[in-house]
């Protein structure tokens, strides 16, 4: 059984990411916005809930202080949260987008994982697993803002798996295709399912103790790069 906090946990993948390691004994905190959604998620697992808006850093520290409080530690952490607000020219994007895609893409899993080094360095063990994007591999038009993130995302991902895994802690930055969640306007029945791509991000928890996966990706059949 394995401590772990789970953040965008509200919908999509998040969602079924939680309710599969709960259902596997593991002991889940899962955080959002959405407080509705938190406690329905509550009440169908068991999982604990704390309701917190990563674009504010305090309240981004905040939850996982009250985490690793109600767990008694932490053995992973998954930053999953991540939002595009549209599709859009570089001449058309908005300070206020920016700021908004850069507090919840990027900033937010760069504070919650110095906090996990924190508390998981002492304990010389421990799992981060950051969830990208392949966008961070490609160069897509109207996606500039979004992909800077999770560009900057990745290369902040790469040099914290090198500072952590000295200390016995293992690093992974996950690169999925296309998920048919409600992240898109239309649905996308040709695209993973999120349940399908919580399944193989939890397949990382059960990886022989001697194996570091640093980097996945991962698409549908319908995507060939």
């Amino acid at each position: 059984m394995k401590r772990i906090l789970v953040t965008g946990a509200t919908s999509g993948i998040g969602y079924a990411l939680a309710q599969q390691l709960c259902n596997k004994g593991h002991s889940i905190i899962a955080t959002g916005r959405n407080r509705d959604k938190l406690e329905e998620l509550a009440a169908l697992t068991g999982c604990h809930i704390i309701a917190a808006d990563l674009r504010d850093p305090e309240q981004a520290v905040g939850l996982f202080e009250q985490a690793v409080e109600k767990l008694g530690g932490l053995d992973v952490l998954i930053n999953n949260a991540g939002m595009n607000s549209r599709k859009c020219g570089i001449d058309e994007f908005t300070l206020e987008e920016f700021d908004y895609q850069y507090a919840v893409n990027l900033r937010a899993p760069a504070l919650l994982s110095r906090e996990a080094l924190k508390v998981m360095k002492p304990a010389r063990s421990g799992q981060i697993i950051n969830v990208l994007s392949t966008v961070a591999k490609r160069s897509n038009e109207t996606m500039a803002v979004y992909t800077a993130m999770k560009q900057g995302l990745a290369g902040f991902s790469a040099i914290l798996m090198k500072e952590a895994q000295p200390h016995g802690i293992k690093v992974t930055s996950l690169f999925p295709g296309g998920a048919d969640t409600n992240f898109r306007e239309a649905e996308r029945p040709q695209y993973m399912q999120p349940e399908s791509v919580a399944q193989t991000i939890s397949v990382l928890l059960d990886l022989p103790q001697d194996v570091v996966m640093h980097e996945m990706v991962f698409r549908p059949p319908v995507e060939l790069e």
